[in-house]
């Protein structure tokens, strides 16, 4: 049998829906719904010049629109409920860490990565034990994970010490993301606040039932060529947290002792008033650490 004519014969192609005047309406009105004001426009120019789709998605993507539908998609039906555990692997931790008590986790896993810092965060902890349920306040997060000799992950530090000691840790910053990486970080026993840390730091005084056993500064990044600015928001900072501070309060401010600077850094003026207050100096390095007088 001669199927010449069956094998010539093809089948229908289909149709595009975007030839039709229906499916360019629908895509126009996609493009509405995700932000484009004027929708024909942004098809006429893709249609134009294929390779300007990249911008297109960038501009869609900066605007309201998408960042509404995206919280939409990932904080809808939230029924999760339990407690929170801190994520040691996040931070570049082993798997034997979680199985470690503080003192042994910060000798064996966190001070050998400390860098700099080490013997500084061994002092406020050898201190902090001798508190009663330590209340630990943060300005400036821990913001990249695994960077420990960076930045310390002090926010991870401070919640494993306050889990073993009954106590709480709140911390706070200013940049979004930075939050995000400590609230993956830690467990429920740290409480994060996205808000500008003088702002946060007055509130918190004006709330806290009793003082804290340590503030820990470290918010505004130092500027080497100009450390000014920086000193005077940690001294800021200070001033705000009046109403958290009292006899014992530990406080320590970070990249004080910072080359080619010398001693000062985010710290100059801070120092200069716990010099004039009396203020026990129990660290003095990279790091600065004092003991309010009794």
């Amino acid at each position: 049998m001669d199927t010449t004519g069956d094998r010539a014969r093809k089948t229908p192609a289909r149709p595009n829906p975007l030839r039709s005047r229906k499916g360019m309406e629908a895509v126009s009105a996609l493009l509405l719904r995700l932000g484009a004001s004027a929708p024909e426009a942004v098809i006429e120019r893709l249609v134009a010049d294929p390779s300007a789709m990249e911008d297109v998605c960038r501009e869609l993507a900066g605007g309201a629109s998408i960042e509404k539908y995206r919280k939409l998609a990932t904080t809808s039906n939230i029924m999760e409920s339990g407690r929170v555990e801190a994520d040691y692997a996040y931070v570049g931790l082993p798997d034997e860490a979680q199985g470690c008590d503080f003192d042994t986790g910060f000798r064996d896993h966190m001070a050998p990565r400390l860098g700099k810092r080490a013997e500084s965060f061994a002092v406020m902890f050898d201190h902090l034990r001798r508190c009663e349920r330590p209340l630990i306040v943060e300005t400036g997060c821990l913001r990249v994970p695994d960077n420990w000799e960076g930045d310390g992950q002090s926010t991870f530090q401070f919640d494993w010490f306050a889990r073993e000691h009954a106590g709480q840790v709140v911390t706070v910053d200013i940049n979004p993301d930075s939050i995000d990486s400590s609230r993956r970080a830690c467990s429920g026993v740290t409480s994060t606040i996205l808000n500008d840390s003088v702002a946060a730091l007055h509130m918190l005084g004006s709330l806290a039932a009793r003082p804290a056993a340590l503030i820990y500064l470290d918010s505004f990044d130092l500027d080497t060529s100009n450390p000014m600015p920086s000193a005077i928001h940690h001294a800021t900072e200070m001033m705000a947290a009046r109403g958290l501070i009292g006899p014992g309060t530990l406080i320590c401010v970070d990249d004080f002792d910072v080359p080619p600077l010398g001693p000062g850094g985010k710290g100059l003026i801070v120092d200069q008033f716990m010099h004039g207050v009396r203020a026990d100096v129990l660290f003095s390095g990279y790091q600065k650490v004092w003991r309010v007088a009794a």
